[in-house]
């Protein structure tokens, strides 16, 4: 699980900016959203338009870009604007994957990785500087990494070179990183590890079960089928030779198939296949304009079903609903306020560091203005 991450110099961040996913003292949701080790189940960050919010998980799937899903990573696209070409960009994850704690650091210019480390339990194993680097595995053999190209990762050349044959936690921590799924809800598109007809394989899997028994279990008042046609005496479609979606409503003798459907509807179809894997398989879903297309009851029924189902997975969300900054689904130290300072890029506020107390009002706070991360509106 990931347990911190440190942004300096990337994209709106251009101070030391860290965010924090070990839980605090509050026993708020303590057996809901925080694992037994003390590790949140995720965070979610609020805050006006284009003060960098979605920045902050940008740095994740930047990870995952760089280790795992096989990108020509652009480093320019990602360093800050606003510093001096000579300034580094410097990123820090940590993880913390069975019993061990992993720490991974990348620093780069506009063009190239300029340094790798890789740190387990407090030893290095990777080290790069410029085009070379050294790996060394658990009986203290060194491999010698040279000629790695500029935008590629020497870590991952390790992977591909022998998958940490001889070092499970990072087996299990490079799975776990495969695993994740980022999605942006407003434009519907998911990319993850395999991003093969994402949506038509959960269901060609047997997954339309799963979908409406979570359907049930909130009260909606709609389900899904997985046909090659439908008819009644009303309407009749044929799909030629494939399955599709089709939605069935209780209160109507009528299903219609995605095209025909809400913007809702498609968005739910897309995304909640992605939520409900991630529960099962430890990962990280993370998730951009959650707010889009969704009701804010649905919202809270989706954020609370996974922190209460989800054993090792993480959910990181932006979204622009204040109902969801409240004790009854998110721990203060879950929540993250954003602002955007003229000259200064973006700054981020812990809700938790302002102690509220369990039985206040988070989110007439947050709108009070007591958290900052207001939008500058007269």
């Amino acid at each position: 699980m990931l347990v911190k991450l440190s942004m300096k110099n990337f994209k709106s961040f251009v101070d030391k900016t860290e965010v924090d996913l070990n839980a605090t003292g509050y026993e708020i949701l303590s057996n809901k959203n925080r694992t037994s080790d003390n590790i949140l189940k995720g965070a979610i960050f609020v805050g006006g338009n284009a003060t960098g919010k979605t920045n902050i998980i940008r740095a994740i799937r930047f990870l995952l870009e760089l280790l795992v899903w096989q990108s020509d990573v652009q480093l320019f696209e990602y360093k800050s604007f606003y510093t001096d070409l000579k300034e580094r960009m410097e990123l820090a994850y940590e993880f913390k994957i069975k019993d061990s704690y992993i720490k991974y650091v990348i620093e780069t210019d506009n063009n190239a990785i300029l340094k790798e480390e890789l740190i387990q339990d407090g030893k290095q194993i990777l080290v790069r500087i410029n085009s070379n680097g050294e790996y060394t595995n658990k009986e203290n053999k060194k491999m010698q990494i040279d000629n790695v190209q500029k935008n590629q990762s020497a870590l991952r050349a390790v992977y591909f070179e022998n998958r940490f044959i001889d070092n499970d936690v990072l087996q299990e921590w490079f799975e776990f990183l495969k695993d994740s799924v980022y999605i942006d809800q407003a434009n519907k598109f998911v990319v993850c590890a395999n991003q093969e007809k994402l949506t038509k394989n959960y269901f060609e899997n047997n997954g339309k079960e799963e979908f409406n028994n979570f359907l049930r279990e909130i009260n909606y008042n709609q389900t899904v089928d997985y046909v090659s046609g439908y008819k009644n005496k009303l309407i009749q479609f044929n799909f030629q030779n494939r399955k599709e979606v089709i939605v069935l409503r209780k209160d109507m003798d009528i299903g219609l198939p995605m095209t025909l459907e809400s913007l809702g509807n498609q968005t739910l179809v897309e995304v909640l296949p992605q939520i409900l894997q991630a529960i099962k398989k430890n990962c990280m879903v993370i998730i951009d304009e959650f707010s889009s297309a969704f009701h804010n009851q649905l919202e809270e029924k989706i954020i609370k079903y996974f922190m209460e189902k989800a054993d090792r997975s993480q959910m990181f969300i932006v979204s622009h609903s204040t109902n969801l900054l409240t004790n009854t689904l998110l721990r203060p130290d879950q929540i993250y306020t954003v602002d955007y300072i003229m000259g200064k890029g973006s700054k981020i506020y812990r809700v938790s560091d302002s102690k509220p107390r369990e039985a206040q009002n988070i989110e007439k706070m947050y709108l009070s203005g007591v958290f900052n991360g207001l939008p500058n509106i007269k």
